[in-house]
């Protein structure tokens, strides 16, 4: 397991980092009986399509922070953007932008994800990971526009195809909706990304060259091996939230 501080540049180099995807209002016990499922490198919970409180968010950021582990929020809609900074003060150290499309989307995410002169985001790092390491204002927002990580979600055509314009734009990781993209390829039958695997290899390819790596989540191990042969470097184990007990 390792922290925030080594993160990013792990997933630059192409190391291999799996997540795991756990419930925004589990509990410490529960966090650690996931952590023990395998030597995960971030935990991941979700405002899209799950139940949301700011409360909540703070106190499953506490626990990652207690045990060492970057919080991965997903945000409840591809134009809440806005709402990023006030995300990030509540603990999480990376923020995913679901079904992005347009490059106005990354930037505007970019620019509220970090601090002047890199970003918009407002002073109040209460709760942010690494403050107390960082206690000077401008001390921790270098640090924070070093250290913080920011996805976008692919789930259309249109934002695969812009895939590298993306990473230009400062999208530290893609990550992958296949479900939205299924619903967005069958309205699209004539185009020339006809499977999944279609769209994987043209964002990968896309991707040479730059830092930014492609996030794809898994629902067991023979999956992520199978994306990892394909060379994807990065994983979201969705079957980690099934793992933890209830209680």
């Amino acid at each position: 397991m390792h922290g925030i501080e080594t993160l990013k540049t792990r997933i630059q180099s192409g190391e291999k980092i799996v997540g795991a995807s756990i419930r925004m209002w589990s509990t410490k016990q529960q966090v650690e009986q996931t952590l023990l499922i395998r030597d995960y490198d971030y935990l991941a919970v979700d405002a899209q399509h799950s139940p949301f409180s700011e409360e909540n968010l703070a106190n499953i950021c506490e626990i990652g922070n207690e045990f060492g582990i970057p919080v991965q929020l997903r945000i409840k809609h591809t134009q809440f953007t806005f709402t990023i900074g006030n995300m990030l003060d509540l603990g999480p150290s990376m923020i995913e932008v679901p079904q992005v499309e347009e490059l106005s989307t990354v930037n505007d995410a970019v620019a509220n994800f970090n601090y002047p002169q890199k970003g918009k985001r407002s002073w109040g790092p209460s709760r942010s990971p690494q403050t107390n390491e960082y206690p000077e204002r401008l001390k921790y927002a270098e640090w924070w526009n070093s250290h913080g990580i920011i996805w976008m979600q692919l789930e259309s055509i249109a934002g695969i195809v812009q895939a590298k314009e993306m990473a230009q734009a400062g999208a530290d990781v893609l990550s992958w909706g296949p479900n939205d993209l299924a619903f967005n390829r069958e309205a699209n039958p004539d185009h020339f990304l006809k499977t999944d695997d279609d769209c994987i290899n043209h964002v990968l390819q896309q991707l040479e060259g730059t830092q930014t790596k492609l996030c794809l989540r898994t629902y067991g191990d023979e999956q992520l091996a199978r994306y990892q042969q394909m060379g994807a470097t990065m994983f979201l184990d969705e079957t980690a939230i099934a793992s933890a007990p209830d209680n």
